[in-house]
């Protein structure tokens, strides 16, 4: 199974998108730990620049230019004309997808029974097996070696029967 891209809840296919998201993730935390506490007017001046700078290249990056930009609009002291659009690039073929969280215990839950439906058709076949072994009649590894000696006996039994009725009428005709 191939190893997942995931970072801040985006999948990415591409490695080498995958690396720049990791880096921008980076920067993302370092900026915003740069501008707690800010005020406004400072807040649209690094907003500014980072767009200026084109810093940003992948979903996590956009994402935080588009936080700081709501952020900008809900200040009252700055007008919402005065802050600037982001520019995304053209957009190209590769698929960012959000990561779609399962919760671990329908997970869990689901291989429980799946286990479960094992365990019971296992235990099914055992008690099969020794239903055939019970009732067959054909030798097992069990019983094998007796039953071999039974029938020999009874064949030893009925040649010698055999062997005293010729003998008998042996000297029936010899007489």
């Amino acid at each position: 199974m191939a190893e997942l891209r995931i970072v801040d809840g985006f999948l990415f296919h591409d490695e080498e998108e995958y690396q720049k998201a990791l880096k921008e993730q980076k920067a993302v935390v370092y900026l915003k730990k740069q501008i707690s506490g800010k005020n406004a007017a400072e807040l649209l001046r690094i907003y500014s620049q980072l767009l200026e700078q084109k810093m940003f290249h992948t979903q996590v990056g956009y994402t935080f230019l588009h936080d700081l930009y709501i952020a900008l609009q809900h200040q009252k002291s700055i007008p919402n004309s005065s802050i600037p659009t982001i520019d995304l690039p053209k957009a190209e073929k590769k698929v960012i997808e959000p990561v779609q969280k399962k919760p671990a215990s329908s997970s869990a839950s689901s291989q429980v029974k799946i286990l479960r439906i094992m365990v019971v058709a296992l235990l099914c076949l055992v008690i099969g097996m020794f239903g055939i072994t019970l009732t067959s009649t054909s030798p097992t590894i069990l019983d094998y070696e007796t039953k071999l000696q039974n029938k020999y006996a009874s064949w030893e039994q009925e040649l010698s029967q055999r062997e005293a009725a010729v003998t008998k009428r042996e000297a029936e005709i010899y007489k």
